[in-house]
């Protein structure tokens, strides 16, 4: 079955994001994450066009790895930032099934990915494409007697109603510790009474000698 995130032109995406109040917060949360930590480098991890790509400082982090299964919202992505961020490296790749081609990143992105791609695929992915004093932050939402997609004008998002998956919150933490991760803060950003985002920063766990 062809991946739904592949029939959805990226503008209902934006739209819908946008629409939601999700475009914002996540691109709010990258930048927070970014000026806490600082990184060389980066993974932006489901990428799609490019939000919040636009809070790179490009004199602090020299490479970036933008990731997305969809090839036109590459192409946007490319177009608006190819020429402002010298460090870009854009990868179409399907988490699924393709690995990751680059590592030792500082710090890598994954904001409402898990729902989409199976954590226990994805996250050892991550940790390994991760440097030894790199973070890892998580995005996930968590719905409260509502659907997962929210309703909006722009229809072809129906197609994510049967393909996304709700990740817990309980249970990625104890995915994270049976993995040895190291979560240094979790913590609940709210969007609306039926919607929030939870959002973990882990690093991996350093062997003691």
């Amino acid at each position: 079955m062809k991946n739904p995130w592949l029939q959805i032109p990226f503008q209902d995406y934006e739209n819908h994001m946008r629409e939601v109040g999700q475009t914002e917060m996540l691109s709010r949360l990258f930048g927070d994450s970014l000026k806490r930590y600082k990184p060389g480098s980066i993974a932006l991890i489901g990428c799609a066009t490019g939000n919040g790509l636009e809070e790179v400082d490009p004199a602090i982090t020299r490479v970036i790895h933008a990731v997305d299964i969809n090839p036109a919202y590459l192409e946007q992505l490319n177009q608006r930032f190819g020429q402002t961020l010298p460090g870009l490296n854009i990868q179409c790749l399907d988490l699924e099934v393709d690995p990751l081609s680059f590592s030792n990143v500082d710090l890598i992105f994954c904001g409402l990915v898990l729902e989409y791609v199976n954590p226990d695929v994805l996250i050892p992915e991550l940790l390994h494409a991760l440097s030894p004093g790199g973070t890892l932050v998580m995005v996930i939402q968590q719905n409260r007697n509502t659907a997962f997609v929210t309703k909006t004008q722009y229809r072809t998002l129906d197609l994510l109603s049967s393909f996304a998956g709700t990740v817990s919150g309980a249970g990625l933490y104890e995915l994270l510790s049976n993995l040895g991760v190291r979560i240094e803060m979790q913590y609940d950003v709210p969007l609306n009474d039926n919607k929030s985002f939870r959002v973990f920063h882990c690093s991996k766990n350093r062997i003691s000698s």
